[in-house]
């Protein structure tokens, strides 16, 4: 079997194709940082940062409640795994509480030598509290090639201090790309009115696609500095973390009483 569950940490740990491992995973696991295909819930204002400093990583904490959590794995089999998440979330600065049930089922179409696919459906009911959407993230080495769909023209926004030099992408026939280097640390967002739903991302002798849902005009809330944002982000680590790129997206926010569906589908090739 070559794709590798973590039920208690509620994601998908590492995929390999021909010997070859898709994911980034911690050496020496400690905390949140184990790497894999994960999932968060937003916003991470309100959940993972203290005050208005982005520039300060202290002021930034995982809270345990949505990593690891405490995911109960209701079936699991070589077909598939199917998680629940109970959480009360805190906001940092109010104090203030949500209430939330997270269902997670990854399906497994695929999963041989030379490619796997799996299919991950994410069920968010929103008790109480305030707006929250679901922020699925996975972890990638460093050194490889992001394609991402666009549509119309190309443009992002820079959510750290170190801003994405834009002569970095290149942008042709509906595809922006550009190398995750991890040179320096950063972090980039495409809003949901210019991403079409791919991620591909493409190293040495391996190629992983991610395709997920994208609701233009959505309401996306993203980041610890806007109410509204991306449905698309990525960050590059400089090492401080371990080394590594995060390719992220974002569902629509349910408020309290709603719930909202997220579909991502993930497919690994050798090349």
């Amino acid at each position: 079997m070559t794709i590798t569950f973590a039920p208690p940490s509620g994601r998908i740990l590492q995929v390999s194709v021909r010997g070859r491992d898709a994911f980034w995973v911690a050496a020496e696991p400690s905390g949140w940082n184990l790497g894999g295909d994960r999932l968060w819930l937003g916003p991470e204002r309100d959940w993972f940062w203290r005050g208005a400093g982005r520039d300060d990583l202290v002021n930034h904490t995982v809270p345990g409640e949505i990593d690891p959590g405490n995911w109960d794995a209701v079936h699991q089999s070589t077909d598939g795994l199917d998680l629940v998440l109970t959480a009360t979330l805190r906001d940092r600065n109010t104090g203030a509480e949500s209430s939330v049930v997270v269902e997670r089922h990854v399906t497994v179409h695929a999963d041989t030598r030379y490619v796997a696919e799996y299919e991950t459906e994410t069920v968010l009911h929103v008790q109480s509290g305030q707006a929250v959407d679901v922020w699925s993230v996975v972890q990638v080495p460093l050194g490889g090639r992001l394609e991402i769909g666009v549509t119309g023209g190309f443009s992002f926004r820079d959510h750290l201090p170190e801003p994405v030099d834009p002569d970095r992408f290149t942008v042709s026939r509906g595809i922006a790309a550009i190398d995750l280097s991890g040179r320096r640390m950063s972090k980039f967002g495409v809003v949901s009115e210019i991403a079409t739903g791919l991620l591909r991302y493409t190293r040495p002798g391996l190629v992983m696609e991610r395709h997920i849902d994208v609701r233009p005009g959505g309401d996306y809330r993203d980041g610890p500095y806007q109410e509204s944002g991306d449905v698309i982000q990525v960050f590059e680590d400089d090492g401080h973390y371990g080394g590594y790129a995060e390719l992220e997206h974002h569902s629509v926010a349910a408020k309290p009483g709603e719930t909202v569906v997220d579909r991502c589908r993930t497919v690994i090739r050798a090349t």
